[in-house]
């Protein structure tokens, strides 16, 4: 009994084996990227136990660009949009949602306040800086932040320390040149002020920016902001 219910595992086995096999040689692996499903020129196929899939078109279906060098046979591959950095690699699950919340909702303020100049946003979501020299840092004809990003964190203090961390935030910014620049924000939450009768931040957020650190810019001779607004240098 037993050498027949392995046996009809096995054969179970090859069979499934054999009909997936046949599907992949028929070309039917499905290409998905986000949830959308991709219509490819050539099929993805499955050649020694991998799934091959062209690159151009999941390339440019997660908004990046890309070219082929016949001379030097390479293939390029260049993203449009604020490229995610795993700077520091620490796990910040213990975080918690409602934390992040808070502290993008400073960050983005801040940076709001950092791309027009306005004070009253700065002083919200600011901590011991110098205001004047944060708003003369503003491109006096305007707004020129078409989208910021924040992409790593880490944490500077914790357990029985006020919490604090760094943060980078990427920015992709217009104007006469494009680029991407890469600021270090040190975030933490703000001291809370008992006047006698309640407790609070003092008109400032939850968290607030103690410090910033121009990490890099980067120039770029394409900015995607979103699908359908695109930016390319002039030529």
């Amino acid at each position: 009994m037993k050498k027949k219910i392995v046996f009809s595992v096995l054969t179970t086995v090859a069979v499934m084996s054999g009909v997936l096999g046949s599907a992949y040689a028929a070309g039917m692996i499905k290409l998905n990227v986000n949830g959308t499903q991709l219509q490819t020129d050539v099929a993805p196929k499955m050649v020694n136990n991998r799934v091959m899939v062209p690159i151009s078109f999941v390339s440019k279906a997660l908004g990046a660009s890309v070219s082929w060098n016949d001379k030097t046979q390479t293939v390029s591959i260049h993203t449009t949009g604020i490229p995610y950095e795993n700077v520091w690699d620490e796990d910040m699950k213990d975080i918690g949602a409602f934390r992040l919340a808070g502290i993008n909702n400073t960050v983005q303020v801040f940076m709001a306040g950092m791309d027009t100049g306005i004070e009253d946003l700065l002083k919200e979501s600011t901590l011991n800086m110098d205001l004047d020299r944060l708003k003369q840092e503003h491109f006096s004809m305007g707004p020129t932040m078409l989208s910021t990003k924040i992409l790593d964190m880490k944490t500077l203090k914790k357990n029985n320390q006020i919490p604090e961390y760094l943060v980078r935030v990427g920015i992709q910014a217009g104007g006469d040149e494009l680029k991407v620049e890469y600021w270090d924000l040190t975030v933490t939450l703000a001291p809370r002020v008992d006047d006698g009768k309640t407790i609070s931040t003092g008109e400032k957020m939850d968290y607030v920016v103690t410090k910033r650190e121009v990490v890099k810019t980067v120039p770029v001779s394409v900015q995607r902001v979103f699908p359908g607004f695109t930016l390319e240098e002039s030529k």
